[in-house]
């Protein structure tokens, strides 16, 4: 867990990916509006959130809170819950928050209505303990939410990046961990009923930088990348967005809906 540490102490690298999504994004709904609306969300419903990050998920959609809603946010990372009140500004009275790791939900039985995890789980290295906590926290006729990416998701990308640094770190292998193509079959272990929804957006990026940005967010990344390369990749890119108008990159994301939890 250490270099996972180390790149989550604070929300800087999550902003970094965020920051090329929403440049280069396709669909006009952001993908935490889409999560959002996907959700179930009932009034006086006590909400858990695992890995919140910089709960930019609650920012996004503030206005659709329900003012009877009970929300704890959780994070393993102080920093990040400390950014989380500072992206909440106005409204960060409106939530709990606690340091928490998603394998040791320090919570009674039957606590929460809903459960959300967004793009963390394959950093969990005991998913099956997270599960079965999750399912114990989780009432009889509760949802639990997570979201996740599937193999193909910056593909474009990542096969560029390989020509320069094979060894470069991406996102790309966490999805073998907690994927579109995996994580229905894992679920079903711990949940009667699993659906998934995919969010439709491509991304065509027109500016360089941002892309070397988002490598650069990765742990270990800056400890390997040299100006020489950089320049290689980024001249790269722009023959790319030259030749064809913009680069094409591939999204795959979407959401579980686990319910009926097995306990």
């Amino acid at each position: 867990m250490g270099l996972i540490t180390e790149q989550y102490k604070d929300s800087s690298n999550f902003v970094a990916r965020i920051e090329l999504n929403r440049k280069f994004r396709t669909n006009p709904q952001p993908l935490t509006e889409w999560l959002f609306d996907q959700m179930d969300f009932q009034e006086n419903s006590r909400i858990l959130e695992l890995g919140c990050g910089n709960a930019i998920l609650w920012r996004t959609n503030k206005d659709k809170i329900g003012s009877g809603q009970k929300i704890v946010l959780t994070d393993f990372s102080e920093g990040m819950l400390d950014d989380a009140k500072k992206v909440l500004g106005s409204i960060k009275d409106r939530f709990e928050y606690r340091v928490m790791d998603a394998q040791n939900i320090n919570y009674p039985e039957n606590s929460f209505d809903m459960i959300i995890a967004n793009l963390m789980l394959y950093h969990v290295p005991n998913r099956k303990e997270a599960f079965s906590q999750i399912t114990q926290v989780l009432r009889d006729d509760g949802s639990f939410y997570a979201s996740t990416f599937g193999q193909n998701n910056m593909k474009e990308l990542n096969e560029l990046v390989q020509e320069f640094y094979p060894r470069l770190n991406s996102l790309e292998t966490l999805s073998n961990k907690f994927g579109l193509e995996n994580g229905k079959s894992q679920l079903e272990d711990y949940f009667g009923q699993v659906t998934m929804d995919k969010y439709p957006d491509h991304l065509e990026i027109t500016d360089a930088q941002p892309v070397i940005e988002y490598f650069l967010s990765f742990a270990g990344n800056k400890s390997v990348l040299n100006p020489d390369k950089v320049d290689a990749m980024k001249n790269r890119i722009n023959e790319i967005i030259e030749s064809e108008g913009c680069m094409t990159v591939t999204k795959e994301t979407g959401l579980f809906t686990a319910r009926d939890p097995i306990k």
